[in-house]
């Protein structure tokens, strides 16, 4: 298929990118539309063929990997003969059948309850027609090898995809009237999840041998991530799926107090409570749409964890531990609007990007806008108002709905804090690379960029790669966040309510709930 000559530019700067970064020293620069010039010296061999760094080439697998250090645990919740179950602290009918897999009627059923929402700490109740099984505690990766991290910050993905002999290398597929090869495919899933390419790419070839067969089968070919569901054919929407749950069960486990699955054939299966977010995130992942006997498999050490070692070598070698350390504070930042203006507060946390990642993210939308600008151009209006830094900082990347500020000034997005503004229009967006100070000029608010159906900002925090999530109620053990504070109003979201929340400044006037009606005058915000 033919690509259009802005993706061939692009792509075709990426692939100087992948063979500078494979095989020699770089010198690049960064032009107002984001194509990188490369000047390399690769390494040949005697016929003049490039070769393969060591790091491509990985010893035959072994199935001790090196542990990492230890992460923080969580309680796994524990039930005595005949069901009973101790109510804790926070815990809700909904919580608990949640936990267990139960329906809140058969609880009420066999206590000979009434009422849904009276409970006591301490109370001993009965949860009907679960059987307690646990999950392997093999360790299939770090942490950091699941976010898109420091140590995956210099991967190329068309470096390593152009030294594969498999089906991945010349596919593409048109997605939303739009022509993608597979490269660019990974890179946007990984980029916008933040989920690191090298898991999705030993996903894929777990699942369905993409980087190595040439001609996988028909199955393989519409399911290549091993999800097999109706309307989700294609490596994109694969890919989509994947990246969700992965981060479903890191950020699940970690936060929002996930601690078991279900599978196809009927068994609920309680992870390990020594694994640590990153293991989980990949069980997660494999139990979508599989039996509990192909994910026992999936998830031992001779089943996804020995193709990872085959095709990338051990990933607990390269591990960055922790992540994000218990002593994480968030720097001063100021809200993502001018001085004087009156935005509205949208939308209270929720998915950094899809619901399956931290909900770490809140709404804003601009002033009311000329009412001949919104029948010009409708609910999607690119905005007059600005959108601003709400800390100094350098330009990671921009375009494509996006505007990343990265906080510690060295242009990583990959490392240290980032600022994540999602839905910023083309028109006067600021050029990649630009160094800004609070409250500069980044561009305006549209629909650009991920889903929308209605102009509005998107902000989120990343550190190390990993969404911060805004409330942390059912964080594990040892795990805090810190507060999400934008000059002087404090964010605050409630655990498993999406969207949900409010923000808090000192004073009389020092309350917002988040609302999507523009005339709702409890959530206006001014500064």
């Amino acid at each position: 298929m033919i690509m259009t000559r802005g993706r061939v530019t692009r792509w075709a700067a990426v692939g100087l990118v992948a063979a500078a970064l494979a095989f020699g020293a770089i010198a690049c620069s960064r032009s107002t539309t984001d194509v990188i010039y490369i000047t390399a010296t690769p390494m040949l061999d005697e016929l003049g063929n490039p070769i393969i760094p060591p790091s491509m080439t990985p010893d035959e697998p072994t199935n001790t990997p090196i542990q990492p250090t230890p992460n923080p645990t969580r309680e796994v919740p524990q039930l005595a003969s005949g069901g009973a179950y101790v109510v804790q602290g926070g815990d809700t009918l909904g919580t608990i059948a949640n936990q267990f897999g139960v329906s809140i009627e058969a609880i009420l059923a066999a206590n000979a309850l009434t009422d849904p929402n009276v409970l006591e700490v301490g109370q001993t109740i009965t949860v009907p027609g679960v059987e307690m099984a646990y999950g392997p505690d093999f360790k299939l990766i770090p942490d950091s090898e699941l976010v898109y991290g420091p140590n995956a910050a210099t991967f190329s993905v068309a470096g390593f995809i152009k030294f594969q002999q498999g089906f991945l290398k010349a596919y593409s597929e048109d997605y939303q009237g739009e022509t993608w090869t597979g490269v660019e495919i990974v890179d946007f899933i990984a980029r916008s999840y933040s989920v690191n390419p090298r898991l999705l790419l030993a996903i894929l070839e777990y699942r369905s041998g993409w980087l190595t067969d040439a001609s996988p089968s028909e199955e393989d070919t519409r399911y290549p991530m091993g999800i097999v569901k109706e309307g989700r054919e294609g490596l994109m929407r694969q890919m989509l799926d994947a990246a969700d749950s992965l981060n479903a069960g890191y950020y699940g486990w970690k936060y929002r107090g996930l601690t078991s699955i279900s599978f196809v054939d009927g068994p609920r299966v309680f992870f390990a409570p020594t694994l640590n977010p990153g293991t989980v995130g990949v069980q997660y992942m494999l139990a979508q749409g599989a039996p509990s006997a192909r994910w026992q498999q999936d998830v031992h050490p001779t089943g996804f964890f020995e193709t990872y070692m085959s095709l990338l070598g051990d990933p607990f070698v390269v591990a960055v531990e922790p992540i994000t350390p218990p002593d994480l504070t968030q720097p001063e930042l100021t809200l993502p609007f001018a001085s004087g203006e009156e935005w509205v507060y949208t939308g209270g946390p929720h998915g950094a990007y899809n619901s399956g990642s931290a909900w770490g993210a809140i709404d804003f939308a601009p002033p009311e806008p000329p009412d001949e600008l919104v029948m010009a151009q409708g609910a999607c209006y690119v905005s007059l108002n600005w959108v601003t830094a709400a800390a100094p900082g350098v330009i990671a990347r921009s375009g494509e709905g996006y505007v990343i500020l990265d906080l510690d000034g060295d242009g990583n997005e990959h490392t240290g804090w980032v600022l994540v503004y999602l839905h910023i229009d083309d028109h006067e967006r600021i050029a990649a690379g630009t160094v800004v100070q609070t409250g500069d000029k980044l561009g305006h608010p549209s629909c650009q960029g991920g889903i929308s159906n209605g102009t509005h900002l998107h902000l989120a925090r990343r550190y190390n790669g990993e969404w911060i999530p805004v409330a942390c109620e059912a964080c594990a053990p040892g795990v805090t966040v810190p507060p999400f504070v934008l000059g002087e109003w404090t964010v605050h979201g409630w655990t498993n309510q999406e969207y949900q929340g409010y923000m808090t400044r000192a004073g009389d006037d020092g309350y917002r709930q988040a609302d999507q009606s523009r005339d709702y005058t409890m959530n206006r915000i001014i500064w």
